[in-house]
Parts: C-alpha cells; sequence; structure tokens
C-alpha cells in the first residue's frame, strides 16, 4: 500500500514538472473530428500536422468543427490517449481567427 502511494505521488510529481517546463506552444488551423473510434477534437495545423486537443476538465468547446482557430497551450508529454491521431496539445485557449 504504502509503494503504491509512493508510486502514485512520484508520479504527479513528474506530471507537474513536465506541465511547468513545457514551452507554450502557438497553432493555427481547422478544428476537426478524428476518423478514429472515439472521434476526438483535433487541430489540424497550418503547418501540416494533426495536434489531439487535451482541454480542462469541464471545459466546453463553442466552436463547431471546421472553424479557423488558434490555440495556446502547452504540448503534453506526460500522458498517452488511446488514439495516438498525433502530438497532445494541452489547451490554455482557444479563439476563432
Amino acid at each position: 500500500m504504502v509503494a503504491e502511494l509512493r508510486e502514485q505521488a512520484e508520479r504527479a510529481i513528474r506530471r507537474e514538472r513536465a506541465a511547468r517546463s513545457a514551452p507554450e506552444v502557438v497553432v493555427r488551423g481547422t478544428l476537426q473530428r478524428a476518423a478514429v473510434e472515439t472521434r476526438p477534437l483535433v487541430l489540424a495545423a497550418d503547418d501540416g500536422t494533426t495536434w489531439e486537443l487535451l482541454f480542462p476538465p469541464s471545459w466546453q468547446v463553442e466552436v463547431q468543427e471546421g472553424a479557423r482557430v488558434t490555440v495556446h497551450g502547452d504540448r503534453a508529454t506526460d500522458v498517452r490517449t488511446t488514439t495516438m491521431v498525433g502530438p497532445l496539445l494541452r489547451v490554455r485557449t482557444l479563439s476563432t481567427d
């Protein structure tokens, strides 16, 4: 039990450090739904990169698929998803162009 709690705490510390050390990324592109099982919201960036977007808890996206947007966030290197559609972007702000 103690070892499990210690491991959980160490993982949380690593995630926090990774989030703090991640440089801010600004990406412009078009919102899309990925053609995979869970249809996650992704950003098809102008440079050809497809970013899977990770939103804060309880975030409500009020922009429609196909909208041109600018996203400010951090590259999330401390988490993985089952969709594997591209690099993960932890969203701070999302605005329409």
